[in-house]
């Protein structure tokens, strides 16, 4: 222990010796060979660990220069960049088809509203287009690919293969008076009121906006869901039902219509659709063939 604790000492010892002796003269004979010799072995032991430094250093500057954030600004600092990542490209609007459905009827000129500004046209394409698309996002996938069906402002076309279905997002102003009278008008939130094969509900759909939810089932068992409130001026109806010769049964329970129509995208919809109306400016259409 003693021998480990005194080599650093011993070590400098030997150190500055060499340095005091390294300017004194070669004295005459054999020693002078030695004391070149170790002379020469020092200088290269310097030469060594000097190399080892520089080529340290070097490293080390290197080094800092790869990071990030190191180089020339407003200081050294900054800290690491953040990665930069490659700009996704911009997705274009998503355009949905219009769907024409044969009538049952061709309505005369006399049936016919009267004509629609372009500018209107374009505003209420417009509103359809996003309404579209909230249904396209936000209902399941069971629903199926989406279409405008034609001069109906409210009606949407989901074709799978499963079956078709009309879904349809209606938006229209009130036309006066209260409510109409109904199995479930003055029941309690939540309570199910069963009418023959179908089931009417009073739900909350915001807090101060309370609705009717139904779930039908026609004659051919086939089931429609939907709920319906007053929203500002209007009423609004959201619905899922059988369409066309190839129908099918809404997919989508009455709680899940609920939660769609309570979408922040889907009220946004509804309440533009409740200061701006759009359904006044549609067109009279026939009815549709199913």
């Amino acid at each position: 222990m003693q021998e480990q604790e005194g080599a650093p000492g011993a070590l400098f010892v030997r150190e500055a010796m060499g340095r005091a002796t390294e300017e004194l003269a070669e004295p005459p004979g054999l020693t002078a060979g030695a004391v070149r010799e170790g002379r020469r072995r020092r200088l290269r032991a310097r030469l060594a660990v000097g190399g080892a430094a520089v080529c340290t250093a070097a490293l080390a500057a290197t080094g800092l220069a790869a990071l990030p954030g190191t180089g020339s600004g407003s200081g050294g600092d900054a800290g690491p960049a953040p990665l930069q990542m490659a700009a996704a490209p911009a997705a274009g609007p998503r355009v949905f088809p219009t769907t024409t459905v044969v009538p049952t009827a061709s309505p005369g000129p006399s049936a016919s509203g009267p004509a629609v500004p372009e500018a209107e046209r374009l505003r209420i394409e417009d509103f359809r287009q996003r309404s579209a698309n909230v249904l396209h996002d936000l209902l399941p996938a069971e629903v199926g690919s989406i279409s405008l069906l034609s001069d109906h402002v409210s009606d949407y076309l989901g074709e799978s293969p499963r079956g078709d279905l009309l879904l349809r997002l209606s938006v229209s102003p009130h036309t006066g008076g209260g409510p109409p009278d109904g199995p479930c008008t003055n029941t309690p939130v939540g309570q199910e009121v069963r009418v023959k094969t179908s089931v009417c509900k009073r739900v909350r759909v915001t807090d101060t906006v309370t609705g009717t939810t139904w779930r039908a089932v026609d004659g051919d068992g086939l089931t429609t869901t939907s709920v319906s409130f007053r929203l500002g001026s209007s009423d609004v109806y959201v619905g899922i039902m059988p369409y066309g010769k190839n129908r099918l049964s809404s997919p989508v329970p009455v709680d899940q219509v609920v939660a769609f129509a309570q979408q922040p995208r889907v009220m946004a919809l509804l309440d533009e659709g409740d200061r701006h109306p759009v359904e006044e400016a549609q067109l009279s259409g026939p009815a549709y063939e199913e």
